[in-house]
């Protein structure tokens, strides 16, 4: 399905909620909201509703970036090793959680009351779920008008530079992150990337079938199978891989390489939510104005 059509993102607006509905009704003046997930704490964010706490804070300014994470919300350390104690100092009103996190439920029921919401579901295109929990979050904080105003306003985008895409002179993308200087993650399905190239009208260059989040872990000789598509590498890159790659004869002789049609783009946080999906975009469409000009 292609979202990116006037029709179909103003259809998507109008959409009901889910039925998970949340657990307990939000007061402004309560004691905040926990995150331990990225995609649900820039949600809250740009809602005007910064979470009291967030799971690895510290890493925020490497993969998400935008929107910033205020300097008053708490690092609570990584998923795998939770700070507990300061969750419960906190004293927050909900901990939102993945579902990946349920394992915790027990732990941090014991402290308040959880929610467990994911971008990720079967039978919804990637980008619809995602403008679907922004809308629960936006009327669970009370937030509706603005953040229906968010999700207008990204839609609207999205379709203008899809029109802008549409005059330039296109070819099939591939978008990778690199994991070592042999080892790539290529994305199609589910992935957001795909997505975000599916609603701007470009063909994906990776047609092959990918894991539940997406992406494939493919060796770098497989991109020779590619052809001259336009090679895109996400940031952040493993250090020493620029140089690794210049002295590889596979990779050096790669066609998008031979014919310059490759290039990076800043960091966009591939599990993220709309905020995510909407640095993509603007990233994606400066990088294609440039080259493809």
């Amino acid at each position: 399905m292609n979202i990116g059509r006037r029709g179909f993102l103003w259809a998507l607006l109008s959409v009901g909620l889910s039925a998970c509905a949340p657990p307990v009704p939000y007061r402004v003046s309560s004691g905040g909201i926990v995150s331990l997930d990225w995609a649900l704490a820039e949600t809250l964010i740009v809602l005007g509703h910064p979470p009291v706490g967030v799971v690895a804070a510290s890493d925020w300014d490497r993969f998400v970036i935008e929107p910033r994470l205020p300097s008053t919300v708490a690092d609570l350390g990584l998923q795998q090793e939770l700070n507990f104690e300061l969750i419960a100092g906190l004293q927050p009103d909900l901990i939102l959680i993945s579902p990946f996190l349920e394992h915790l439920q027990p732990q941090l029921t014991r402290i308040a009351q959880t929610w467990n919401l994911s971008v990720y579901s079967a039978g919804a295109t990637p980008l619809s779920n995602r403008m679907d929990i922004a809308k629960e979050l936006a009327l669970f904080v009370g937030e509706n008008s603005q953040g229906m105003a968010y999700l207008l306003e990204f839609s609207q985008f999205l379709e203008t530079q899809r029109k802008k895409i549409a005059g330039l002179n296109k070819r099939p993308i591939v978008i990778v992150s690199f994991v070592d200087n042999r080892h790539v993650r290529i994305y199609g399905g589910s992935s957001l990337y795909a997505e975000v190239l599916d609603c701007l009208g470009i063909t994906n260059g990776w047609d092959k079938p990918v894991g539940y989040f997406g992406f494939s872990t493919i060796g770098i000789e497989k991109l020779s199978t590619l052809g001259d598509v336009e090679f895109i590498a996400v940031e952040p890159v493993p250090q020493g891989i620029s140089n690794a790659l210049e002295s590889s004869p596979i990779w050096q002789n790669l066609p998008f390489i031979k014919t310059n049609h490759w290039g990076m783009l800043e960091p966009v946080f591939m599990y993220g939510g709309v905020p995510s999906a909407n640095r993509m975009v603007r990233l994606l469409s400066s990088y294609l104005e440039s080259k493809w000009a």
